[in-house]
């Protein structure tokens, strides 16, 4: 069968012959060298472009995770006040609390995982990541950021300070829950996940242990203001591109790792950095790998506590056993 390599090299092979042929048509015609190119190369681009659109959609489609169900697993919605409107009403973070109807197993894991997913995704959409853990005994805490799926009305999605403010809430929200407030709690983040889990947990003692997946380091930095169609989809969401000082030292986490080690006895800042566990893939197009690198030197993290992927880009495509394992293997530890 065809890879689509193949495909694309016939196509770019047939595409230059037929060029060639209205380049040939029309110098027989008596035109000049720029137009015989100018119609050569449009008529390229003409046959081209429809079949790479059409792989391009067809691999989004393709790649898609399928919604799972499992009949061994308990899924119950939550509502969490965050804020209230300018007319006094509540507003409610959306999100599922899900674990195993074994209830040996959860109650021998007695351990709650928070995960945040990343700017265009929504709770379901890491679902191939959660519902293993949860067949593990993990109980999984999952909620819609603001401005996405079910807590859209809550704010914007560009909001990043504020879904900081709402993971916090999240956290006192789980304190005085008469289930979960003596679980171990964990919190897993992808992308502005990652920042929300390290500024917004680092120094929370509640929290045990953090995952941050394709995490930023110094937020105005590293944020990817040239890459152009990042850019657009950034200014179109309405994403700020240029923080103030004391916004980005909010939106860094490597800001505030180092402001809780200049802060901390070496003991307590020991054992803060231990707690975190960084996966980064060497060809992330969207936060760089020096991203991790920088995180990585200041919290002095060993191999046990980083995993480095040389492909999979800031999606991860295609690392998705790598990921659930590697997190596995942290948590339990």
């Amino acid at each position: 069968m065809l890879t689509k390599t193949h495909k694309r090299i016939i196509l770019i092979i047939f595409d230059l012959i037929f060029s060639a042929y209205i380049w040939d048509v029309n110098a027989s015609w008596g035109n000049t060298f720029n137009i015989c190119l100018i119609l050569s190369t449009t008529t390229f681009l003409i046959i081209y472009t429809p079949f790479e659109i059409y792989w391009s959609f067809r691999d989004i489609y393709f790649d898609r995770w399928m919604p799972i169900k499992f009949k061994n697993i308990k899924t119950s919605k939550i509502k969490i006040e965050v804020g209230k409107s300018r007319k006094g009403k509540s507003k409610y973070i959306i999100g599922l609390l899900i674990s195993s109807i074994d209830n040996e197993i959860v109650k021998a894991k007695s351990s709650l995982v928070v995960i945040c997913h990343g700017f265009s995704d929504k709770k379901e959409t890491l679902q191939y990541y959660y519902l293993p853990l949860v067949l593990q005994g993990f109980t999984i805490l999952v909620y819609d950021a603001r401005g996405t799926g079910e807590s859209k009305r809550v704010g914007r999605r560009s909001q990043f300070l504020k879904r900081i403010e709402d993971f916090k809430k999240v956290i006192d929200w789980i304190k005085i829950h008469n289930q979960l407030k003596n679980y171990k709690v964990s919190s897993v983040g992808f992308s502005i996940g990652a920042i929300t889990v390290l500024c917004g947990g680092f120094s929370d003692e509640t929290i045990n242990k953090i995952i941050a997946i394709s995490a930023m380091s110094n937020y105005k930095q590293n944020l990817p203001k040239y890459n152009p169609i990042i850019m657009l989809s950034y200014l179109l969401k309405g994403v700020k591109l240029f923080p103030n000082k004391i916004e980005n030292n909010k939106l860094s986490p490597y800001s505030i790792i180092e402001s809780s080690k200049d802060s901390l006895s070496e003991d307590s800042w020991r054992k803060l950095s231990k707690k975190v566990s960084l996966i980064h893939a060497k060809n992330d197009k969207v936060i760089k790998f020096k991203n991790f690198q920088e995180n990585v030197k200041l919290l002095n993290l060993s191999a046990q506590n980083t995993l480095v992927l040389n492909y999979g880009g800031h999606t991860q495509k295609k690392n998705e056993l790598l990921l659930v394992a590697a997190s596995l293997k942290f948590l339990n530890s």
